[in-house]
């Protein structure tokens, strides 16, 4: 079974490397790929290039084997559809499971996106969830269960909420603060901290 892991990582932090670990070892995942988007449509531009996220997520992924950097969205450039991305996975790996990981938040959210109900056709979906977030389960409400082994026996169309131990790092508050020091910050991975300030990244 493949987990993918959406999002702008800007930069990758220790949070979403805990919350791929624990999706990997909770939901014996054979892989967790970290899908970077290219324009997202709900937020912002990140303000540095594609390539520095990428290769931030490859160096903080470096010596997890089951961890891979999937770039279809950023090859293909443009405003990055979920629905568009995960008919590219489902026509590289026609005969795996594939699980679309997902914040509360963006659950909650899901039916802004384009083509939302045939997202069910192309992968289940893990709602990792928080305490202080209330999931909307009228979502979908006749496809959820309650156990990995109902997504291993389907290819996609389930919708599973993860309890996850929460991280309280955050991408906003790591740039908020690389933008005024380069002291060491205990959310980022070694390896990405020394890329971005070798590369001058998140400066004002």
């Amino acid at each position: 079974m493949i987990g993918i892991f959406g999002g702008t990582f800007n930069p990758v932090h220790n949070g979403h490397l805990q919350l791929a670990k624990q999706a990997l070892e909770r939901l014996a995942l054979d892989q967790v790929h970290f899908l970077p988007c290219a324009n997202p449509v709900h937020r912002g531009a990140p303000q540095v290039s594609n390539q520095d996220r990428l290769n931030m997520i490859r160096l903080s992924i470096a010596n997890e084997g089951q961890f891979s950097v999937n770039t279809l969205e950023l090859d293909r450039g443009g405003a990055s559809f979920m629905i568009d991305t995960l008919r590219e996975v489902r026509e590289q790996y026609p005969h795996e499971s594939i699980s679309l990981m997902l914040g509360a938040d963006a659950f909650n959210g899901l039916l802004s996106w384009r083509q939302p109900t045939k997202i069910l056709n192309l992968a289940h979906l893990i709602v990792c969830q928080r305490p202080q977030v209330r999931l909307n389960k009228d979502i979908f409400n006749e496809r959820w269960v309650q156990s990995a082994e109902d997504l291993q026996r389907e290819k996609f169309g389930h919708v599973l909420p993860l309890a996850i131990k929460q991280s309280s790092c955050s991408s906003t508050e790591i740039r908020e603060q690389l933008s005024v020091s380069k002291s060491v910050i205990s959310c980022l991975p070694k390896s990405v901290l020394e890329y971005i300030v070798n590369n001058h990244l998140y400066e004002t």
